[in-house]
Order: C-alpha cells, then sequence, then structure tokens
C-alpha cells in the first residue's frame, strides 16, 4: 500500500470517528455549556458584538451536532428503509419462483392435454373405426 492510500485511509477512518463524535447529542450540551457559561461572566456590548456572537458562535458551534444528529437520524431511517425493500425483493423474488414453476406445471399438462386429444383424433379418424 503506498503513502496516499494510508494518508487516505486515516483521513478516512478519522473523519468517521469526528462525524459520529460531533453528531451525539453530548457534544451539543457540551457546546452549548461551553458558550453559555463566558455569557455569564462577560458578554458582547452591542448589537454588531451580539449578532457577530450568534452567528459565529451559537448558529456555528451548536447548530453543527444537531444538524449531525439530525441527519444521522435521517440515515437511520433511509438504512430501515432499504432493509425493508430488500426484505420484500426477496420474498417478491421468491414468490416468482413458485410462480415460475407453477406456470411449468401448467405448460406441461396442457401439452399432455393436446398429446391426449390429439391420440384420440387419431384413433377417432383412423379407418379401422
Amino acid at each position: 500500500m503506498n503513502i496516499r492510500n494510508k494518508i487516505k485511509q486515516f483521513n478516512d477512518w478519522l473523519a468517521d470517528r469526528l462525524s459520529y463524535a460531533l453528531s451525539l447529542m453530548i457534544t451539543f450540551w457540551i457546546i452549548t455549556a461551553l458558550v453559555i457559561i463566558p455569557l455569564l461572566i462577560a458578554h458582547p456590548t452591542s448589537l454588531v458584538a451580539w449578532a457577530s456572537y450568534l452567528c459565529s458562535v451559537i448558529f456555528q458551534g451548536i447548530a453543527l451536532p444537531v444538524l449531525g444528529y439530525t441527519a444521522k437520524k435521517a440515515g437511520d431511517k433511509t438504512d430501515a428503509v432499504i432493509d425493508k425493500i430488500l426484505e420484500m425483493s426477496t420474498k417478491i423474488e421468491h414468490i416468482v419462483e413458485i410462480i415460475e414453476k407453477q406456470q411449468e406445471h401448467i405448460d406441461q399438462d396442457i401439452d399432455r392435454i393436446l398429446e391426449i386429444e390429439e391420440e384420440e383424433e387419431i384413433k377417432h379418424n383412423s379407418p379401422n373405426n
């Protein structure tokens, strides 16, 4: 394995771990506490400072875990739907196999009936009768 593949593998591993950690609600509560506690000591004094604080700290810091959490929930729901679809398609495939086997039996029965009818017609039309 070359160095680029190792770096990519490590980056994927790290991204998966960070994504998971940032999508936990405990992360939301920790960041919320880290955002609110400093406000008890000193808070912005002007409208511009408040707007900047709200945009940079609250929306970016607190929203990230919530967005990750909701994306994870949506992914879980999608996975559940995909599992149900797979289960249903497997059942449908099984039913189709049964129908195909039944159709083979029906086709064989029809062929037998046609053979019997031909034999009867031949017997009926033969000069010995």
